[in-house]
């Protein structure tokens, strides 16, 4: 992951999952790449070949200027779910099926392999999933603390790290919907330790998260998400519901991009004008105002 031109603002995106950059942040990453930002793709439990190669497609519609994996092996939502731990090893006999499963990884080797990337890349800016998994996933968990972790070791000066974030009702909605299935979210991941319930309530207000408008970017992400058709259909209520909806619709909802600042330098404050933060984040690394 070699730096690009000089002076071009830098963006290292940070993911568990092959899908998550395209379903979680597609219309975000579109939106970097059109205001001129060089965008990155760190994917750490991406799967199989043929799907590496639709990660790569993918990104490649959204305008990621490059994408590298890790080869951790993608673990379940649920413990009883035997499926989580062993659906991405397409092929069981190659050396992935001896990978550790992102959640219950050691977290300090997992920030180490990401604080190569972020000393490699020295990026301006790192962004990666929400303390709370977004939808509840532990692997995303898992991503965002060791990427906390790598930010806080190796991050250069000027760097600023982010968490998406997401509407309260719509993580309302999508807790009460798995406590309606019967779902215990005091218990998740692959070995029953990660508290959903507890995580969102711990969570930043995610009314103070900046919010980036791209809904002009939306029908770019719906491009990309093609190539994750099957990952579609496997996927939470609320996003399957999202993804049908036409554009007009899915503009209410996904129009607006929200990330929380974790990280910043010394004095450095999120933009003074919440319009000019929601409307623009060009011109953000001279001015300070923006993203």
């Amino acid at each position: 992951m070699s730096p690009g031109p000089p002076g071009t603002p830098r963006v290292l995106m940070v993911f568990a999952h092959a899908d998550d950059e395209t379903l979680l942040a597609g219309a975000l990453i579109a939106k970097l790449v059109s205001v001129g930002h060089e965008v990155k793709v760190l994917c750490l439990a991406p799967g199989g070949g043929e799907r590496i190669q639709r990660l790569r497609n993918a990104c490649e519609v959204l305008g990621v200027s490059a994408v590298e994996t890790l080869r951790y092996v993608g673990g379940a939502m649920w413990p009883d779910d035997t499926r989580g731990a062993t659906r991405l090893r397409e092929n069981p006999g190659d050396a992935q099926s001896l990978a550790p499963v992102l959640a219950t990884a050691p977290r300090g080797d997992v920030a180490a392999r990401i604080g190569g990337r972020i000393s490699e890349y020295d990026p301006d800016l790192v962004i990666t999933h929400s303390r709370y998994g977004d939808y509840g996933h532990a692997d995303h968990v898992a991503t965002h603390q060791a990427t906390v972790l790598a930010f806080e070791t190796t991050a250069g000066e000027r760097s600023r790290l982010y968490a998406l974030a997401w509407p309260n009702f719509l993580v309302g909605l999508n807790t009460r919907l798995m406590k309606i299935r019967g779902r215990d979210i005091r218990r998740m991941g692959p070995d029953g330790r990660f508290n959903l319930a507890l995580a969102v309530r711990s969570a930043p207000d995610s009314g103070a998260s900046v919010t980036i408008g791209v809904a002009d970017m939306l029908r770019i992400r719906r491009a990309a998400s093609r190539w994750y058709s099957a990952e579609m259909s496997r996927g939470p209520l609320p996003l399957r519901i999202l993804e049908r909806l036409p554009l007009w619709l899915q503009r209410t909802v996904l129009g607006g991009a929200q990330l929380t600042l974790l990280r910043a330098p010394g004095g450095f404050t999120p933009g003074a004008s919440r319009k000019a933060e929601t409307d623009s984040i060009s011109g953000y690394l001279s001015t300070g105002d923006y993203l």
